[in-house]
């Protein structure tokens, strides 16, 4: 019932969420030495790939999934070991309703970071989308796993639970760990987990 509604939603705060990079030893930072631009190959600095990096999520937040995708692929293919970039391909290509693509995109980003909770999560949402409920209920629990303070993947775990497993006990458990989380209220899950607790018996499971 909700995961319609929130999907779009979720994959957008997805990207905010540390906008997709994957971790200090793989993402492209400020404390990284800089390098010079090489003017006979043209090859980008580091600085530059950082600036186009974060032009393309700007790009992505906007909808603008051709000049996003153009930016990330022109990264991936200077520093293919960054997980970040081949993760936010996977958001534009699910977005696009390609999800074979997106599929290989992400598996790519786990290749190179398999501790990415984000990517995770969205491996998760694309098991999901396929029906396969067991494989994307195990990565949305490695997400938590990874992150435990990570909404998203406690609303798609809640949402699983609910939806598909009928295990209302856990469902509420991730709901409620989800709005602990998050910085504003959010009142249409909150209601609807009230719901629930309200209908759920001692022979509930």
């Amino acid at each position: 019932m909700y995961y319609t509604k929130y999907l779009f939603l979720l994959l957008i705060v997805f990207l905010v969420l540390g906008g997709c990079v994957s971790g200090p030893s793989k993402a492209p930072t400020a404390p990284l030495k800089i390098e010079k631009r090489d003017a006979e190959t043209q090859e980008p600095s580091i600085e530059n790939l950082v600036t186009l990096y974060q032009d393309a999520l700007t790009e992505l937040s906007k909808n603008n999934l051709k000049k996003a995708e153009k930016h990330f692929l022109t990264v991936t293919k200077k520093h293919p070991d960054f997980a970040g970039p081949w993760a936010n391909l996977a958001l534009i290509y699910i977005k696009q309703e390609h999800y074979k693509k997106a599929e290989e995109h992400i598996k790519k980003s786990l290749e190179k970071n398999p501790e990415m909770a984000q990517a995770l999560n969205m491996a998760g949402l694309i098991e999901e989308r396929k029906g396969n409920i067991n494989k994307a209920k195990n990565y949305y629990e490695k997400a938590i796993e990874k992150k435990p303070d990570y909404t998203l993947a406690h609303y798609n775990l809640a949402l699983l639970y609910d939806v598909y497993l009928q295990n209302i006990r856990e469902a509420i458990k991730h709901y409620q760990q989800y709005l602990s989380l998050l910085d504003e209220e959010d009142e249409k899950t909150e209601n609807w987990v009230e719901e629930l607790t309200f209908n759920l018996t001692d022979g509930d499971t």
